[in-house]
């Protein structure tokens, strides 16, 4: 996955850290929701234009002399008889854009292809803000509309604990948020359930009994409220 790397004023990125904690957010989930924009807008997703040139002054008008000075008569002018209306010709509907075709995706079936979707899925999870939730059917539905084929999440991988950040920083990549197709807490292969359930409470997430089927464990209180 390419890091990018980004150069700026220590004022700067510290005035857009607290702004982006007080939605939940961070700086490296709020550069890839910019970079996303632009993928959707096809261009910057601000405005980009030069500020129109001022007006030309008038020239002062002396304040006694307008009062003093007579102003000229205008000649009447006749007005010309007025033109017959000519009905516009219709205007030509514009084409409808072309559709645009959806990204390529990385072959599963090659070790190379499987790790390049779970960045995809990696990608997905750090967008998660704290207090919410997902699950991993969600993510295999939002890659599988977006790549316009069946994108499910790839096995026999080793999935990182960590994601270096452009500034070298390392960001514990937020399995906790994955809960089960129920609101389950679980746990998984990257994440004991113990822990999850540890850093769910953290974020301010209440739990109840899951009460039903084979697992009879705790689930996520309004679960489904907290999903993205």
């Amino acid at each position: 996955m390419p890091i990018i790397t980004i150069r700026i004023e220590d004022d700067l990125r510290n005035n857009a850290s607290s702004v982006l904690d007080a939605l939940g957010l961070d700086i490296p989930t709020a550069v890839r929701m910019y970079l996303k924009a632009i993928v959707r807008e096809n261009g910057l997703p601000i405005g980009t234009k030069l500020t129109a040139p001022a007006a030309s002054a008038e020239p002062a008008v002396c304040p006694v002399c307008a009062a003093s000075e007579p102003e000229p008569e205008v000649p009447a002018v006749e007005e010309a008889p007025a033109e017959p209306e000519v009905p516009a010709e219709p205007e030509a509907a514009e084409p409808e854009p072309a559709a645009e075709s959806a990204p390529e995706l990385p072959d599963p079936n090659t070790r190379a292809g499987r790790k390049a979707i779970a960045s995809l899925f990696i990608g997905e999870i750090v967008s998660v803000p704290a207090g919410k939730l997902t699950r991993w059917k969600d993510m295999e539905k939002k890659l599988s509309d977006k790549y316009g084929a069946e994108v499910t999440r790839p096995a026999n991988i080793r999935w990182p604990a960590t994601l270096t950040m452009p500034d070298g920083a390392e960001l514990e990549i937020p399995y906790w948020r994955i809960v089960g197709d129920r609101g389950a807490v679980k746990g998984d292969k990257m994440i004991e359930m113990a822990v999850q359930q540890e850093k769910l409470a953290a974020e301010g997430h209440e739990f109840v009994s899951a009460g039903h089927g084979i697992f009879t464990g705790i689930k996520v209180d309004g679960y489904k409220e907290k999903l993205v």
